[in-house]
């Protein structure tokens, strides 16, 4: 392959990939549309193989490119960390962090008040809402950093541990199969609730969405309740709940927790490593 991969080409193709539009990413990057051309044919000469398809509409990653960016991130990510460690200096500016709903309370109570006690000159932005809309504001740059929950890999981000989403319900639920299956889920774009509701229609199971909400702690609240059936992550059991294992309704696949970073952002890149930290740690 030649002579080394160069960083700043490197950025410039994880851009390209982000936000998959050329011109777009020459804004990102600082550079000009044709400069930006440039730089992805030359990578695509260096490592030999196309990385984008290209159309009139916008570019889409090969699975070549999907596999260079899963690799470039991780590269870049060890790169700026390096960096820091031999630069060490106190943080400033903003970063703003997405997180799904069910994570928001764990880390908003015992990760980030470090992080922030630690960086005072540092501003803090966080939203919760569904792993779709996170991997959407990711890609318009409207965040710097997204913890997403996801059936697929996602190239571009960090696989931090897998999940077992799991059928729950209130201690002595029975179910009546003579009546839809009552369910409380959260609202489109969460993951667990398109993999519940696809599980049920493949094998014929009559359901009916007795509540939906954006926000978990109802969802849950009305799962234990005892008004309806929902779908919880293996390691959120408590005494008021019970894994629906002997009730006939289909296994759901495994899913897996990715943190999308924006290696450009120096406070980003270092809040990487904490988050990382903090939500393996939830599975030891």
């Amino acid at each position: 392959m030649g002579k080394g991969l160069d960083i700043n080409v490197l950025r410039t193709f994880q851009a390209v990939a982000r936000l998959g539009r050329f011109n777009a990413a020459a804004d990102y990057v600082h550079r000009s549309p044709s400069a930006v051309t440039t730089q992805i044919q030359k990578l695509e000469e260096q490592v030999g193989q196309q990385l984008f398809a290209r159309s009139n509409q916008a570019v889409a990653l090969t699975p070549a490119g999907r596999h260079l960016l899963g690799e470039a991130t991780r590269f870049l990510i060890a790169h700026d960390k390096l960096l820091a460690t031999l630069s060490p200096r106190q943080l400033t500016g903003k970063v703003r962090l997405g997180v799904p709903d069910g994570y928001a309370a764990t880390l908003m109570s015992e990760c980030l008040p470090v992080f922030v006690a630690s960086n005072p000159k540092m501003e803090l932005e966080a939203v919760a809402c569904s792993s779709a809309q996170l991997l959407d504001l990711f890609a318009r740059q409207q965040l710097d950093l997204a913890v997403a929950v996801s059936s697929e890999q996602i190239q571009q981000g960090d696989w931090l541990r897998s999940t077992e989403p799991r059928w729950a319900a209130a201690k002595g639920f029975i179910r009546d199969d003579s009546r839809p299956l009552p369910l409380a889920l959260q609202l489109k774009g969460c993951p667990y609730r398109e993999a519940a509701l696809q599980a049920l229609k493949a094998k014929g199971i009559a359901y009916r969405i007795l509540l939906e909400s954006a926000n978990w702690h109802a969802v849950l609240a009305c799962v234990k309740s005892g008004l309806a059936v929902g779908i919880v992550e293996a390691l959120e059991a408590d005494d008021a709940l019970v894994f629906l294992q002997d009730q006939d309704l289909p296994a759901l696949p495994p899913h897996g927790i990715y943190l999308l970073t924006d290696t450009a952002h120096p406070v980003a890149v270092h809040l990487h490593a904490l988050l990382k930290a903090a939500i393996q740690k939830e599975a030891d």
